[in-house]
């Protein structure tokens, strides 16, 4: 019963609604100036820029690689009807801006959804390893690959396909590992319990 529901076509609201704010954000000053990761800012109490600074971006390169990212992602994981979506999105924000704050002192500003796209990505392709046929394999190859880029990032200290004149504001790699993470602990804490929930028969 919860394939066929899964199998039915789902508009992608929250994928588009994130895309849509960042959107907005992007073209009023206003609105970044409140919403990014200000260090500074944060410590004096505005707490919520730890999660807002994912919806910021410097450039119309830096949103686009972003956007399309965090699109594809998101509408996949929409119209499948994988759930706890919003949740994934909410706690990889808010981990990734903790991340950042505890462990990168001296990182005073920080902007951009690619740690939440991220978080997106490996999300969709851990429901795909359980998935049958091609579909599967894909998934192991994106998550591959995924894994080999963070580790080049790590190794270079920088992020990969950075949008052009961009890079000087960019985070450093430890966004798109926590956002990872915070995929990978949600996805196995919510097969855990669905695998400890018992099951009920049907006749």
């Amino acid at each position: 019963m919860e394939a066929a529901a899964r199998l039915k076509t789902r508009f992608p609201v929250w994928t588009l609604a994130i895309c849509v704010s960042a959107a907005l954000i992007f073209f009023s000053p206003l609105l970044t100036a409140i919403l990014i990761y200000d260090r500074a800012a944060i410590a004096d109490g505005e707490l919520w820029r730890l999660v807002t600074g994912n919806l910021v971006h410097y450039s119309a390169g830096h949103l686009g690689y972003d956007l399309l990212a965090f699109l594809v992602a998101g509408i996949i994981i929409e119209t499948n009807g994988y759930r706890h979506y919003p949740l994934l999105c909410l706690t990889a924000a808010a981990g990734i801006g903790m991340v950042l704050y505890w462990g990168e002192p001296a990182m005073f500003y920080y902007a951009g959804l690619s740690g939440v796209a991220t978080a997106a990505v490996v999300y969709l392709c851990l429901h795909g390893l359980i998935e049958k046929g091609a579909w599967q394999w894909m998934c192991v190859a994106a998550l591959f690959g995924l894994g080999i880029k963070v580790a080049i990032e790590f190794t270079l200290d920088e992020p990969l396909l950075v949008a052009s004149g961009t890079k000087e504001f960019l985070p450093m790699p430890q966004s798109h590992l926590a956002g990872a993470c915070v995929a990978l602990f949600l996805f196995v804490l919510l097969y855990l319990r669905k695998r400890s929930m018992p099951q009920v028969s049907q006749s």
